[in-house]
């Protein structure tokens, strides 16, 4: 399972440019601050619908590395999808599924 990957966002940008777009972003609502990795790399929390408003380029690259990784726990059979008769999607995880997403700093709304 691919790790999301937010280095193409930030790719040309010094650390001190990078730095400014996060406290951007937390200044904003848009990012938190959630703790470090097994790295000692931070991670952050982002609220999507104010970072689909301060940054939408961001937001597109995080709702694609979602989509990519709903799509493979899905072909691993990790993950259901079902439908109402509105064609609305409903995605159901396997603890399995839920363990890999935690494991990646990804959160997954119970409903």
């Amino acid at each position: 399972m691919d790790e999301p990957d937010f280095d193409e966002f930030f790719d040309g940008m010094t650390d001190e440019e990078t730095e400014f777009v996060i406290q951007y972003l937390v200044d904003r609502g848009a990012a938190e601050w959630d703790g470090m990795d097994e790295y000692g790399e931070r991670m952050f929390r982002f609220n999507m619908d104010i970072l689909a408003e301060v940054m939408p380029e961001l937001w597109e690259q995080v709702m694609a590395d979602v989509d990519n990784t709903l799509i493979e726990l899905f072909e691993a059979g990790l993950a259901n999808v079902e439908y109402d008769e509105n064609l609305e999607a409903t995605i159901s995880l396997t603890e399995e599924g839920e363990a890999i997403l935690k494991q990646m700093g990804m959160d997954f709304p119970e409903n």
